[in-house]
């Protein structure tokens, strides 16, 4: 069982490189003395970039404008060359170190490769230019929640939501589109309702949620999120709802399907738990993770007899099962121990 988050920034896949090095004109290439725009890698990509080399790029006509070099990263990030996409930024952030909008893209390419030092570096940048950047606050707000700094992510996702609900009602007063910003808020929502479920704070973490639900009402990870808040708390059908509710939007949806399994097995729904879980997984693992719900149900007899399904079942389950088999029945022989001591008394 586990939250879900989609930071939406990009959906591409990506591999790291390797850092750049300075190179000079001593190792005799002759686009150092032919280019006039740029003749070594500048502070800004020394600082923010990350990729394969760039020595290609630095041989070419260099962008002589912020306008330019935004054009260009645009163009390599359709075509899917985000290394060259992220140097066109860089670009436009060294002709114009006031430019938040090329600090932000820089940050959201090294967020969707992981590269969190960087990506936080460049969110903080543009902030320190421009506070009440919303994009730089929930991705700030990301990094932290996946470095477990809780308290840190919570108060950038808190500033986001606060600056997303004030634009929003300006944009109200002058009737303009609110789309965009209800897409930030809705990330920055879902980050809060994590931490506060994390927190214990379930009251506050599920009206995030709802929050970010009436801005899109089919947003399958904040549905998926939404049902294992209630989960937490032990509420079954209402986790059977949401988590039912997130299938129907992605049918495909595989962390839908592995809670909304465990929630069945927590109902003793064990055949439609079964039927749920093999959506997501194999049956011997299906059985396996029945039979654990089963055991921290106290429901040892149930346990033990799918722990045995699962290493019937498939050899490649066997130690794993085998061993939570063990300890169920060493609970079971507790439990039956106790139970003749109460007999007895």
């Amino acid at each position: 069982m586990m939250w879900t988050s989609n930071s939406k920034l990009s959906t591409a896949v990506y591999t790291m490189g390797v850092r750049i090095i300075l190179i000079s004109c001593m190792l005799g290439l002759t686009a150092c003395s032919s280019n006039p725009t740029s003749s070594t890698v500048s502070a800004e990509h020394n600082e923010l970039y990350e990729g394969q080399p760039i020595l290609a790029y630095i041989a070419e006509q260099q962008s002589k404008t912020p306008e330019e070099a935004m054009q260009r990263a645009l163009k390599a990030k359709t075509e899917q060359d985000f290394d060259r996409a992220l140097y066109e930024y860089i670009r436009a952030y060294e002709l114009d170190n006031q430019h938040t909008d090329a600090l932000v893209q820089i940050a959201n390419i090294h967020y969707a490769r992981k590269n969190y030092r960087i990506a936080y570096l460049a969110y903080q940048k543009a902030l320190f230019i421009e506070p009440k950047l919303i994009a730089a606050h929930q991705g700030s707000g990301l990094i932290l929640l996946r470095k477990k700094q809780h308290d840190l992510a919570l108060e950038s996702f808190s500033k986001a939501v606060a600056l997303d609900q004030e634009q929003r009602a300006a944009q109200t007063e002058m009737k303009t589109d609110q789309a965009t910003h209800s897409t930030l808020a809705i990330e920055s929502y879902n980050g809060l309702g994590i931490i506060y479920d994390m927190k214990g704070k379930f009251d506050e973490a599920r009206l995030n949620y709802q929050a970010a639900l009436e801005l899109n009402a089919n947003d399958k990870i904040i549905l998926n999120n939404l049902g294992y808040s209630y989960y937490l708390q032990s509420n079954w059908s209402q986790a059977e709802r949401y988590f039912t509710r997130a299938l129907q939007v992605d049918s495909a949806y595989q962390p839908g399907w592995k809670n909304l399994g465990l929630v069945y097995a927590r109902q003793e729904k064990y055949m439609q738990a079964l039927e749920a879980l093999e959506q997501a997984m194999d049956t011997p693992q299906a059985y396996n993770d029945i039979g654990y719900v089963c055991l921290l149900s106290k429901r040892y007899e149930r346990a033990a007899d799918f722990f045995q399904k699962a290493i019937s079942a498939n050899p490649q389950y066997y130690e794993i099962a085998y061993q939570n088999l063990l300890r169920v029945k060493r609970l079971l022989d507790s439990q039956r121990a106790d139970e003749k001591q109460l007999t007895k008394n």
